[in-house]
């Protein structure tokens, strides 16, 4: 759950080193962010029904994949277009992370401690934002580039779907 607030932190906070990276034009990221909005409420939606039907403990592995695919777009791909892509996809896993964060928790240990719960995967997610801004830092101060970068937001969202995947029957409450 940490991965998304990470990287798309950020994401955001070095837009105009993606930017000067892919050699977009200016307005190119302001643009995209439209797209990043306007998936990210249909998929607020949408996850909700989808949660209904299926669980969030069954959805939750899912949760990073699109995430994971902006990061093979901002990898191989360098057309202004891709950026549409990029944070369309980006909006996409804020969606689902949003709602699908407080369903799982409820439906794991309950609603008795949900305050505290919050309280905690809030705390985590807060410094995750704070990590992914100081690692994109020192990953660009260390002359890496934007692919590179994004290599290593990939091969870190590829490891936590993999433990998520290995794991998923582990997020049965018969099983806690």
């Amino acid at each position: 759950m940490l991965a998304m607030p990470s990287i798309a932190t950020g994401t955001f906070v070095y837009q105009s080193f993606i930017v000067s990276s892919k050699d977009w034009g200016p307005y190119v990221i302001a643009q995209s962010f439209m797209v990043y909005s306007v998936l990210s409420v249909i998929t607020l939606f949408l996850s909700g029904f989808l949660i209904d039907k299926f669980t969030s403990r069954k959805l939750l592995i899912y949760m990073n994949v699109p995430l994971l695919f902006s990061t093979f777009v901002l990898y191989y791909f360098n057309s202004p277009f891709s950026s549409f892509v990029f944070l369309g996809l980006i909006g996409i896993s804020n969606g689902l992370s949003n709602v699908l964060g407080s369903a799982t928790w409820a439906e794991i240990y309950g609603v008795k401690y949900i305050g505290s719960i919050k309280a905690l995967t809030t705390a985590f997610m807060v410094f995750s934002t704070a990590f992914g801004t100081a690692l994109f830092g020192i990953l660009i101060d260390n002359s890496f580039s934007i692919e590179q970068i994004a290599l290593v937001s990939g091969s870190y969202t590829l490891i936590a779907i993999s433990l998520l995947f290995l794991i998923k029957n582990k997020l049965n409450p018969q099983y806690l």
